[in-house]
């Protein structure tokens, strides 16, 4: 039996708190040894708590040699000098998304681990979840596809004011996902991009974009992302010569139409796609085999957050490659 990959957690906030209890909970392949958070009082605690190595600066965890895998799930801000000094000591990454702030970081993160032969994984955690899957695979009995349908609606949090200071809206902080989904289920295809996102001003926060992208061979994608005061929307629709699906994952619900009736419905169990997506990070690390979700996708991701709003301040649509 392969021995657990020694792995190291950078950024314990919300998101993090989830994978730290998800990697001591459950059997991930790889094995919590260290922590990193920014709050050095409530780090040491929660390594204390948890007999695991505490460190206030992210670059002596990455130094440790005990440690083969770093896995990053602070603010987007520190991706890229973080990506950097893991790529610097050989460590395999594990970056959640945005893979960084904008493309240029973003080429930089990639071409570097290339160079070193450092495997680099981008955590699009949305790929994993099984209502999308479930919907991909009913997809492919449509026939050729006439249109794709994204909605993603999540609710605003109170923050304080120093963190809505840093906010970089609502594509690079979860509209990313749907964009990542439409990308993966056109590949290949040259892309035109155009978009409404409000706030593009630098003082005012992106809290909605609409977004409409057109392949070469005329398939239609609309995706709709915003933060709302109320309850959440999380809907994805896939339309063929043959039928539709349209599945929500916040319920689990999946519908089935013909001729816009409705055939069947099925509820789909949930599923922790945090730790789906760690089983494979590790396996395919012990396994040396490429990742399912590369640097490059995540760079792509970002590339078509920038297309998005110069669209939306130029009022052009963007070609992406």
């Amino acid at each position: 039996m392969t021995s657990p990959i020694p792995v190291g957690l950078i950024g314990l906030g919300r998101h993090g708190s989830r994978y730290l209890r998800h990697l001591l909970e459950e059997e991930t392949g790889g094995k919590l040894v260290a922590i990193c958070r920014q709050q050095a009082d409530e780090g040491q605690r929660q390594a204390a708590r948890h007999h695991l190595q505490f460190f206030s600066d992210y670059r002596d965890l990455i130094a440790d040699p005990t440690i083969q895998a770093v896995l990053v799930v602070g603010p987007p801000t520190l991706n890229f000098p973080i990506a950097l000094e893991a790529i610097k000591h050989r460590k395999a990454l594990l970056l959640e998304k945005p893979l960084a702030l904008n493309s240029h970081e973003g080429k930089h993160i990639v071409e570097a681990a290339k160079q070193a032969g450092v495997p680099l994984m981008t955590g699009h955690t949305l790929r994993y979840e099984p209502v999308i899957r479930k919907i991909q695979e009913i997809g492919s009995t449509l026939g050729p596809w006439q249109s794709l349908r994204g909605t993603m609606h999540l609710e605003e949090r109170l923050e304080s004011n120093e963190v809505r200071k840093t906010d970089y809206g609502v594509l690079l902080e979860f509209g990313i996902h749907l964009l990542d989904w439409a990308r993966v289920l056109i590949p290949g295809e040259p892309l035109f991009v155009s978009a409404n996102v409000n706030g593009l001003s630098p003082t005012e926060i992106k809290k909605h974009a609409d977004i409409h992208i057109v392949t070469r061979s005329g398939l239609s994608c609309h995706l709709n992302i915003a933060k709302i005061p109320t309850k959440r929307v999380t809907q994805i629709e896939i339309t063929g010569e043959k039928g539709r699906v349209q599945g929500n994952w916040t319920t689990g619900l999946i519908k089935c139409f013909a001729h816009d009736q409705l055939i069947s419905e099925e509820r789909v169990p949930a599923a922790p796609t945090i730790v789906l997506m760690l089983k494979d990070f590790f396996r395919h690390l012990q396994r040396g085999t490429p990742f399912p979700i590369t640097g490059e996708d995540g760079l792509k991701a970002v590339e078509l957050v920038e297309a998005s709003n110069q669209s939306a301040k130029t009022g052009l649509a963007i070609h992406v490659k």
